[in-house]
């Protein structure tokens, strides 16, 4: 079974829920899944051989605010995980967004964390999950398929 890293940024919440929702399906396929805050992580921590390094999958997900922010402490995360080497590790994405405060920058977080990831040679596992407004209604239904999803992609690699 694979080791999976899901580091998310959340002020209200809802990043939070959809990634516990993640975790949950991961972990009843077998996963061992470690949710971890982004304002509580040192990225250093993620090089390999370090205390959070040994992981199979890496997922980064974080809510757009204002007009195309990313969460303050999953921005300071992602500043400091410039420096460690990301190149041919397996991650995925999640980003949440509500057109209501900018539709231009709507879900805009999905974007620059995959933007992020491809300039540091990471291999993207599956096209991000975007999540539009509140998430309660996607749960079941589009969260859920698309962690059904990452699953696939890890039986296809041999991690399960």
């Amino acid at each position: 079974m694979a080791k999976i890293k899901i580091i998310y940024g959340s002020a209200g919440g809802n990043t939070e829920m959809v990634c516990e929702k993640v975790a949950g399906i991961l972990s009843a396929h077998g996963h061992k899944v470690e949710m971890l805050k982004a304002k509580l992580t040192d990225p250093m921590k993620l090089v390999k051989g370090g205390e959070h390094g040994d992981f199979d999958l890496l997922i980064l997900a974080s809510p757009t605010y204002g007009h195309g922010q990313l969460e303050q402490y999953f921005d300071k995360f992602l500043q400091g995980l410039a420096a460690v080497e990301l190149k041919d590790r397996n991650c995925a994405i999640i980003g949440l967004g509500d057109p209501k405060y900018d539709s231009d920058y709507h879900i805009e977080s999905a974007k620059f964390i995959m933007d992020f990831l491809k300039k540091k040679g990471a291999k993207i596992l599956h096209m991000p999950l975007r999540v539009s407004k509140c998430p309660l209604p996607l749960l079941i239904g589009h969260v859920d398929k698309w962690a059904e999803k990452i699953n696939d992609q890890l039986k296809e690699m041999g991690n399960v």
